[in-house]
């Protein structure tokens, strides 16, 4: 069986070489890179369309949008405290 780190440098080797081919080649290719490392079908699809391999996407913390303005909010602070 082939380790995670060699499936990791394979798929870094045919990466540019699979977002350059036409449709027929992306098929031999895929065909190709699941016997090797074992992967099904579509997790390598995924793999081979996502970011390269090793490369991770930044991501950015996500916050939700506030749903009130600070006046607004400083009113239903002041309501909130008087209500007990």
């Amino acid at each position: 069986m082939v380790g995670h780190q060699t499936k990791w440098e394979y798929l870094r080797a045919i990466y540019e070489r699979y977002r350059q081919a036409g449709h027929r080649v992306k098929h031999v290719i895929l065909n190709e890179s699941c016997l090797n490392t074992g992967y099904h079908r579509k997790y390598a699809i995924r793999l081979l369309n996502g970011p390269p391999p090793g490369k991770q996407r930044v991501g950015r913390a996500r916050r939700r949008a506030l749903r009130y303005g600070q006046e607004t909010l400083s009113i239903l602070t002041a309501v909130w405290e008087a209500a007990g």
